[in-house]
């Protein structure tokens, strides 16, 4: 069976060392192909629309323009990717996931436990492996 191409993924946070963190952990899972970085919502809309990504993890608390903000851009806009949210806060003590149009919402603190079984389900066409094996 012919191997699926790797997802486009764009990162998105203000913080620098959170994002080269991610990064090198993704870069370690074949599934997963970093196409850009950026550190605002606003950055990230205009990324989207230039480097077409399958997936946008994206941080909610960030300058210019939010990751609820962005992310509402994002899905109103000719390329519509996967979009999760990444926040060290739990969605239900933030007022603003009620109209979110992310596709998933992830805690920080368990990003790296939580992020490949919620891509899995969000990308089901996609061969996974087993996280036991990675």
């Amino acid at each position: 069976m012919k191997r699926m191409l790797p997802l486009r993924t764009l990162l998105v946070d203000d913080s620098p060392e959170f994002l080269g963190r991610l990064e090198k952990w993704l870069m370690n899972h074949p599934d997963f192909e970093i196409v850009g970085k950026a550190s605002s919502g606003l950055e990230a809309v205009k990324e989207v629309s230039v480097l077409r990504p399958d997936l946008v993890l994206m941080d909610v608390a960030m300058p210019l323009m939010n990751g609820y903000e962005a992310t509402a851009s994002i899905k109103e806009g000719a390329h519509r990717p996967m979009v999760i949210l990444i926040s060290f806060f739990d969605r239900r003590e933030t007022c603003e996931d009620r109209d979110s149009k992310a596709d998933a919402f992830l805690k920080k603190d368990s990003l790296y436990r939580d992020l490949l079984p919620t891509v899995a389900r969000l990308f089901p066409q996609q061969r996974r492996q087993k996280e036991s094996n990675l």
